[in-house]
């Protein structure tokens, strides 16, 4: 069933044997497949929780996670959301991994999706603090702002002046969290690199680091949109793709569209072939 250095001739059913054996015998002969080839089984696995137990017949599925598409990751967090389960397989996402994700389930028309935004931030709360230190520590500050905007506030008399001296941390008594899971967030950061912390700061209140103090030119909810976009339109590009659904729908109007002239015209070229 199974050639070493080749595609398998059925990944379905390999994945099926595997999760009828013991667990070390399928762990053990899960990895003694290729990289390529345990990709090909779990791909080949629609069901996500099944495909998600063929993730842990290693000892460390991060490089599986990394190399899988994201459709593929992304069914299976989507069904833990809200679990407290997904936390498991979240700091195994690489930066650009996790900023598309966010980016595609976080924004609904242009507008963030408050409730799921909320599990998300469950789940990240519940990460282990060093792991999720580690993934949060690659992140654009735009989109760690995006995640927190709203959830960290600070007294206004003197935020500017401690965060540009650098006085403040997740404990200092000014700064006030909507609910632990940004406060878990926000230590998370600050474990992972202090001045990381203090950048989301600035982000979070809309002040700016060169200017005078207070003043607000950036992290606004509209930066933020204009960003995920921008990077939307990067992926696309970079996948070969030149235009948006929107544009489609500015150019087309799809009740214009005469479909059975359409067929009409088919037909009769059909005809005029034979």
């Amino acid at each position: 069933m199974r050639v070493s250095g080749a595609k398998l001739i059925d990944p379905q059913l390999e994945a099926q044997q595997l999760l009828r054996m013991p667990t070390p015998a399928a762990e053990a002969l899960f990895q003694g497949y290729t990289i390529d080839q345990q990709l090909e089984v779990i791909s080949s696995t629609r069901d996500a929780k099944v495909r998600e137990e063929l993730y842990y017949l290693v000892p460390d599925c991060t490089e599986l996670i990394q190399m899988s598409p994201m459709e593929d990751v992304l069914q299976i967090l989507h069904t833990r959301l809200g679990t407290g389960a997904a936390s498991a397989l979240l700091p195994c996402l690489s930066a650009d991994q996790f900023e598309e994700m966010m980016d595609f389930v976080l924004w609904r028309n242009g507008t963030l999706d408050e409730k799921t935004l909320d599990l998300w931030l469950f789940e990240l709360s519940e990460c282990e603090i060093d792991e999720l230190g580690d993934l949060l520590a690659q992140i654009d500050v735009g989109i760690l702002g995006s995640l927190l905007r709203g959830r960290v506030e600070m007294d206004e008399e003197f935020k500017a002046l401690f965060i540009e001296e650098g006085l403040v941390d997740p404990s200092t008594a000014g700064i006030a969290y909507a609910d632990e899971r940004a406060r878990a967030i926000m230590d998370a950061i600050w474990g992972a690199d202090a001045d990381l912390f203090i950048r989301v700061l600035y982000e979070l209140f809309g002040l700016d680091r060169e200017d005078e103090l207070g003043e607000e030119l950036w992290g606004s909810l509209d930066r933020a949109k204009g960003e995920q976009e921008e990077r939307v339109r990067e992926r696309d590009k970079a996948a070969g793709i030149d235009i948006t659904e929107s544009e489609i729908l500015e150019k087309v109007d799809l009740d214009q569209l005469d479909l059975k002239d359409k067929e009409r015209s088919d037909v009769d070229e059909e005809s005029e072939d034979v």
